[in-house]
C-alpha cells in the first residue's frame, strides 16, 4: 500500500506547477474551463524542461490504528528523493524506525523489499499517463495560500485502476496547481475509504510539493477494519541540480 501512495507522490513531485510571468495581453474576461485546463496542462509539460533534476528530503510518518483508535504500528522514515524528467526517480533511504525501534540497514532493506509488491502506477489528470481519461468541471473560486484560485474538479471517465476523482486549486495568476485532493475512481475490494491530498509551497520561482497526506480504511472483516494515515513532508529542495545519471540505475 505504501508504494501506491509513493506512486501518487512521484507524479506530483516530477510534474510540479511553476511560476510564470503575467501575460502581456491582459483581458478583463476570465478564461473558460477549457482554457484553464489547457493552459494548466501546458505548464505541467513545460516544467519538465524548465526544472530538470530535483533533490529533496522527505520525512514520512506511517500509522496503523485499530477501529478503537489504538495505535498498532508506527513507521518513521527519512529519505532523500532524486528525480529527473518524467520517469527517473531514486529514493535513498537514510533511516527507518518501527514502533520506536531504529532498524539496521539490513532490516530497513527487508522492509523496503517487502513493499515492492504494492507498486502501482497512478494516471493523474493533466499528465501523459492520464491524457484523455478525465472530465473536468469548474467548482468555484476561492483564496488559498494567499492566492486567488479556481477550483477545478476532475472525474475519471472509467472506473479503472490508477485513475482518481478529485479537485485541484489552480492559481489565476500563473496556472500553478497549489493544492489537490483525490480519491481512487476504482476502490479495491478491501478498501473502505481513501482520501489523498497534496499541498505545495513556493521554492524560488516554482511551486513544489510541501505535504502529502493519506487517510485510508481497510476492511478486515464484516465488523472490523484498520485505519492507516500517512503524512509526508518535503524540504531542502535543490532544483536543476547536477546529478550523475548512474544514481537512477541503483536497485
Amino acid at each position: 500500500m505504501t508504494k501506491v501512495v509513493f506512486g501518487f507522490i512521484i507524479v506530483l513531485l516530477i510534474i510540479p506547477a511553476f511560476y510564470i510571468l503575467a501575460e502581456t495581453a491582459v483581458t478583463s474576461q476570465e478564461p473558460d474551463l477549457e482554457q484553464i485546463t489547457e493552459r494548466t496542462r501546458i505548464r505541467q509539460y513545460e516544467v519538465l524542461d524548465e526544472v530538470g533534476c530535483t533533490i529533496c528530503m522527505a520525512e514520512t510518518v506511517y500509522r496503523e490504528r485499530k477501529k478503537s483508535g489504538e495505535l498498532k504500528k508506527e513507521v518513521l522514515t527519512s529519505r532523500r528523493i532524486y528525480t529527473e524528467g518524467e520517469d527517473k526517480r531514486y529514493d535513498e533511504y537514510l533511516s527507518m524506525s518501527i514502533n520506536g525501534k531504529k532498524l539496521s540497514r539490513e532490516e530497513m532493506e527487508k522492509e523496503i523489499e517487502d513493499d515492492e509488491d504494492d507498486k502501482n502506477e497512478m494516471k493523474m489528470p493533466l499528465t501523459p499517463e492520464g491524457e484523455g481519461g478525465y472530465d473536468f468541471y469548474l467548482a468555484g473560486n476561492t483564496q488559498f495560500s494567499g492566492e486567488d484560485v479556481w477550483i477545478v474538479g476532475f472525474r475519471a471517465k472509467k472506473e479503472e485502476d490508477g485513475y482518481v476523482n478529485g479537485k485541484a486549486y489552480i492559481t489565476k495568476s500563473s496556472y500553478d496547481i497549489i493544492y489537490a485532493e483525490a480519491s481512487l475512481a476504482k476502490i479495491p475490494r478491501l478498501v473502505r475509504d481513501l482520501k489523498i491530498s497534496v499541498t505545495s509551497m513556493p521554492v524560488g520561482n516554482y511551486w513544489m510539493p510541501e505535504k502529502f497526506e493519506v487517510d485510508l480504511k481497510i476492511k478486515l472483516s464484516f465488523l472490523y477494519y484498520k485505519r492507516i494515515t500517512i503524512e509526508e513532508t518535503y524540504s531542502e529542495y535543490e532544483l536543476n541540480c547536477d546529478t550523475d545519471d548512474s544514481i537512477f540505475e541503483r536497485e
